[in-house]
């Protein structure tokens, strides 16, 4: 068998172009119990006239692998069910190489996520791949009530609009029934939600759901803003009403506040509407991010509201724009090289993958990023580095000043976005963004999130200052 595969292998390295085409080159199995299923089904595809062999795979000891056939019929699909292993808990990251014999090159394969706690792999059946009768079973989750109600009577409140938040994209929004709640199967794990109704105070929050947990309450404030209403209140509707996912982002803008302070410096700019990011009006920009993902950033809501942040800024990216994020924690690494505005997937992909971890390198991750936006410098774009943390860059970042200033004089922008951050760091942040000729952003709740990172591109992008 090996003879005949390395026949087929001399055959087809004189090809010129690869035929088999794998679906995807990276698959995130997000946060795993240890008793989770830890394997994927990945399909591969050839276009040529001929048959393909499997050569060989190459992965670390703490991946396994199915086959279901190591022939490719021509114009075929093929199958590899992979297993992952991890021996300890926390994130993983495994490169498999999968070599065909219609390809020179090795087709490359990250499997990425986190486990929570090592499975028990004593056993050798628990590190043995399922067969291909086995079928991936759903993220576990439970059906959850929530039921928004009067902060001082407790009465249900009916017609009251509630948003969920997961991993930084809206997972769906509801009106209330008139018991004040409606039911949703959500998935254990962290996600975060925004609660509204006319004439109390917006409520949000992030919660951890478990198996332990099936009913949540949203108290409710009343505005004390807010007259007595006059006019008849509307009756309870019946049931609650399941709306469209994407009209959660709906609600929170419907959440913005009025007043926007900051604007009122850039008079022309606030005359023009606050989703026009046209190529007329403002600069392509070439933006890295420089991303805080150290532990602290597991607290509350700051996740979220940063993956939020940044998914609502690709949303308006145009395709000759080009962003990248750094990421930092005990040190700093390229997450995502600068990718074009036209390539929206990839960009929100690596937006999902982003997880907190260690402590916070910031000078370190600071430097890496004036590196990286150095790689597409155009004197005739908006060149930026923007930093979003949680807190004060307490790790290696004594010269960070020195390497702003110098960056500043070749015409790079340097901003800092604040995830709830606390007053003292933002007088801190707000310093080091005018060494960069940038400004500090604050970013507190969604509507912020919705907002404050596009208001910031198009403030250092608009032709017309």
């Amino acid at each position: 068998m090996r003879t005949l595969l390395s026949a087929f292998f001399s055959f087809f390295f004189l090809s010129l172009f690869a035929q088999t085409t794998m679906e995807k080159t990276t698959h995130d199995f997000g946060e795993l119990s240890a008793n989770a299923d830890r394997y994927i089904d990945i399909t591969f595809k050839t276009k040529s006239s001929k048959a393909a062999y499997l050569l060989r795979i190459e992965q670390s000891p703490e991946v396994v692998y199915r086959i279901n056939t190591d022939l490719i019929q021509p114009d075929s699909t093929y199958v590899l069910r992979f297993q992952v292993n991890p021996k300890q808990k926390g994130s993983f990251d495994y490169l498999v190489r999968i070599y065909f014999s219609d390809n020179p090159q090795a087709i490359e394969l990250h499997l990425k996520g986190s486990i929570q706690s090592a499975p028990n792999l004593s056993d050798n059946y628990l590190t043995r791949c399922p067969d291909f009768s086995a079928v991936p079973s759903e993220p576990q989750s439970s059906e959850l009530t929530i039921i928004t109600v009067d902060k001082e009577t407790g009465a249900p409140l009916s017609r009251s609009s509630v948003a969920i938040i997961r991993n930084g994209e809206p997972a769906g929004a509801w009106i209330t029934g008139k018991k004040g709640s409606f039911k949703a199967n959500i998935p254990f794990g962290f996600f975060y939600f925004l609660a509204a109704h006319d004439g109390y105070l917006k409520k949000e929050a992030g919660v951890y759901v478990g198996p332990e947990i099936t009913e949540i309450t949203i108290p409710l404030s009343k505005d004390p803003a807010l007259q007595e209403p006059v006019a008849i209140v509307e009756p309870p509707i019946e049931e609650p009403t399941v709306l469209a996912p994407e009209e959660a982002v709906e609600i929170i803008k419907e959440q913005t506040p009025t007043v926007d302070t900051v604007m009122q410096n850039y008079p022309e700019l606030a005359k023009i509407p606050a989703d026009d990011f046209s190529t007329e009006l403002f600069n392509d920009v070439n933006v890295v991010f420089v991303l805080d993902i150290s532990s602290s950033m597991k607290l509350g809501e700051k996740m979220d509201l940063m993956k939020y942040s940044l998914n609502q800024l690709v949303s308006h990216l145009r395709p000759s724009d080009r962003m990248g994020m750094v990421t930092y924690s005990d040190n700093a690494e390229v997450f995502q090289a600068p990718t074009l505005g036209s390539d929206k997937t990839q960009i929100q992909e690596a937006v999902s993958a982003l997880k907190p971890k260690g402590m916070t390198a910031g000078g370190k991750g600071i430097k890496l990023g004036f590196k990286e936006v150095m790689r597409n410098f155009d004197p005739n774009k908006t060149n930026m580095v923007i930093v979003i943390t949680d807190g004060a860059f307490n790790k290696d970042s004594d010269d960070y000043q020195k390497v702003v200033k110098k960056y500043a004089k070749k015409g790079i922008v340097f901003s800092v976005v604040g995830i709830q951050t606390k007053e003292k760091d933002a007088v801190m942040m707000t310093e080091a963004a005018t060494f960069g000729h940038g400004r500090y952003v604050p970013i507190h709740v969604l509507a912020d999130a919705q907002y404050n990172l596009l208001k910031e591109i198009r403030i250092a992008s608009f032709k017309g200052k």
